[in-house]
């Protein structure tokens, strides 16, 4: 119970008393009187329930919007990436259908210089959203972004030194997605 609900019954009570206390009221006005405020309170009552089910049903909608933007967001966040990368499967399909298509004879230059074309695309796809290429030869090896392959002695370098790279490494937006495989001087 509320406190409202005690004041409310002292209300009543009083209009009673002021109602037997007067000369000329009858006990139906007072009857009347206390009808009317139970009718008030119960449209009172009627008006809160209606309201928490208002409340209840614009929640739910919240929920339900919130849960469709949410799967739309998981279904199409990697939307602008795919479409970066395009140019990267056109420019692949395009040498492997003049090679097999047309008959073109390329010799292993201009093939190299194709692969190369497309790794530029490519890189520069990756840039331009958020990734960073870790080739770290000559670096200090750091745990946090290199996984050591092997260990080689060299004279010539400072100990842990990459001496040579397995397999790049990428950070996305400050993130690692794979750390860079080395090779590391002892």
């Amino acid at each position: 119970m509320n406190e409202e609900t005690p004041k409310k019954e002292v209300d009543i009570e009083e209009v009673m008393d002021n109602l037997n206390n007067a000369e000329d009221v009858s006990e139906a006005e007072i009857e009347s009187e206390i009808v009317e405020e139970e009718i008030q309170r119960d449209d009172e009552v009627a008006k809160c329930k209606e309201e928490i089910i208002r409340l209840h049903a614009e929640m739910d909608n919240i929920r339900k919007r919130n849960a469709r933007e949410l799967d739309n967001l998981r279904k199409y966040a990697i939307d602008r990436f795919a479409k970066a990368l395009l140019p990267v499967a056109d420019s692949m399909d395009k040498e492997l259908e003049a090679f097999e298509k047309d008959g073109v004879e390329m010799t292993v230059e201009q093939m190299v210089e194709g692969t190369k074309m497309t790794q530029h695309v490519l890189n520069k796809v990756l840039k331009d959203n958020g990734m960073k290429i870790i080739n770290p030869v000559g670096e200090k090896f750091n745990p946090e972004f290199h996984e050591a392959m092997t260990q080689i002695p060299n004279p010539n370098l400072a100990p842990n030194t990459i001496v040579d790279v397995f397999q790049k490494g990428y950070i996305l937006n400050g993130r690692l997605v794979r750390p860079a495989m080395v090779v590391v001087s002892k």
